[in-house]
């Protein structure tokens, strides 16, 4: 192949590249605003993605689990998903408390943070909640793509009801716990 045809196909790559790119699904960060009305419409579960701009382990699951393709798409289909950073000084208004900034040891966390990780002031931290947005469980710390496929089928198809996590593990199927509900399908 001649150096002229390795140019020609430069801008044929990038298109192919940036193609990719645009196609791939992105988690729809719902608004704190609009809690009250999907806790009302009380449909879906709530996924919480807890940080702090300096934060390592944070970066890196933002760029790399929950930039997943199929991993955004499973949680658009079957979670609100909310984010907060945890050293934020908004007020963040559930049901009739306001929450806004509190110090915790030497610094100032948001006080909805510290009661969603139970105090446990450990990030990155994501939180899984019913359709009332009670918490059901949190893990404060990073998740591996595969791993965290597995956590959201356990939550998502209710098994975390009956079934322990451990024995979950065991019979998981990515096909029959993961793929369907990826597409919304239960």
């Amino acid at each position: 192949m001649g150096f002229i045809t390795k140019l020609a196909l430069i801008p044929l790559s990038i298109f192919v590249i940036s193609t990719g790119l645009q196609s791939q699904n992105i988690i729809r960060w719902a608004n704190w605003s609009d809690l009250p009305a999907k806790i009302e419409k009380g449909d879906r579960k709530f996924v919480v993605y807890l940080y702090y701009d300096g934060c390592r382990w944070c970066k890196v699951m933002e760029n790399s689990t929950l930039s997943d393709d199929h991993v955004a798409r499973f949680i658009n289909n079957n979670f609100y998903a909310l984010r907060l950073n945890a050293l934020s000084s908004d007020k963040i208004i559930v049901a009739d408390k306001t929450y806004k900034q509190q110090t915790v040891g030497k610094f100032d966390f948001h006080e909805l943070a510290v009661e969603l990780s139970g105090g446990e002031m450990k990030f990155p931290n994501t939180v899984f909640l019913n359709e009332k947005f009670e918490k059901i469980q949190s893990i404060s710390e990073y998740i591996p793509t595969h791993e965290f496929e597995i956590i959201l089928a356990y939550f998502a198809g209710n098994h975390h009801k009956n079934t322990m996590y451990k024995r979950f593990t065991k019979n998981y199927c990515k096909e029959s716990h993961f793929n369907t509900l990826v597409n919304g399908k239960n």
